[in-house]
């Protein structure tokens, strides 16, 4: 499930680092004066067996400016998008946004026009193919050494060696993380995209991801592959990346 909001804005671009970063801060900031309780438990604890943060979201899309050369362009109208698969943060936030007329997009003003809440595909078939507009990175799963010292897994971007193991590993614990189960399979990566960084925050933290897009294919349950679109794929999808284009 996500929530599309209709936007506006009369700035003429929006800062590299400012382009995805926001939306985490929206996204809580939202909970908190809707559902304070459940805001709070995601922000502390996350999700489900895992852990993990239960949502996703766009940047913020304008699709009639005309692109330049090291700018992140706006104007006009546009939309930005938010997804669950959890009712009640859907339902939290497009009450919400229905209420301010402002989102504080890292100090660009977006004005809130409409917002409209869209279903998942059905994927009856049980296959499903993602597209990624945002870029993606996972984590190799951490190792240990004979001693026993836990060694941290690196960032693996899209076609380096172990991607597309971290990437399954990714997609079950997520689906797990909703109660879907384990019957989730990468059936392939169809195409990769440029790379490109950008900026994240999260529990004081700040810094910068390096990602690229991509194209997947995915079997499983109907339901765990509805999870997927609702929130995107891979890591930091909090952060805006790996969200999977409607």
């Amino acid at each position: 499930m996500r929530l599309r909001v209709t936007i506006s804005t009369r700035a003429r671009e929006i800062p590299w680092d400012q382009v995805q970063a926001p939306g985490r801060s929206v996204f809580y900031e939202a909970l908190e004066r809707q559902d304070p309780q459940l805001g709070a438990t995601i922000h502390a604890n996350g999700w489900g067996p895992h852990g993990i943060a239960p949502f996703g979201h766009s940047a913020p899309t304008f699709p009639t400016t005309k692109r330049q050369e090291g700018k992140y362009v706006v104007g006009g109208t546009g939309t930005v998008e938010f997804g669950s698969p959890i009712p009640e943060i859907i339902t939290a936030l497009a009450k919400d946004f229905t209420t301010i007329p402002i989102l504080d997009w890292g100090g660009t003003a977006l004005k809130v026009e409409k917002t409209t809440i869209v279903d998942p595909p059905a994927f009856a078939s049980g296959r499903g193919r993602f597209r990624t507009i945002n870029p993606i990175t996972v984590k190799a799963e951490a190792t240990r050494t004979t001693e026993g010292r836990v060694i941290r897994g690196k960032q693996l971007l899209p076609g380096e060696p172990g991607f597309d193991v971290a990437l399954q590993h990714s997609i079950r614990r997520k689906c797990e993380t909703f109660g879907h189960g384990s019957d989730v399979q990468l059936e392939g990566i169809t195409w990769i995209g440029p790379k490109r960084s950008f900026a994240v925050t999260g529990h004081g933290h700040w810094g910068k991801k390096l990602g690229a897009p991509i194209e997947v294919e995915v079997s499983g349950p109907p339901a765990a592959l509805q999870a997927l679109w609702s929130t995107g794929i891979g890591g930091s999808t909090a952060s805006g990346f790996g969200w999977v284009a409607a």
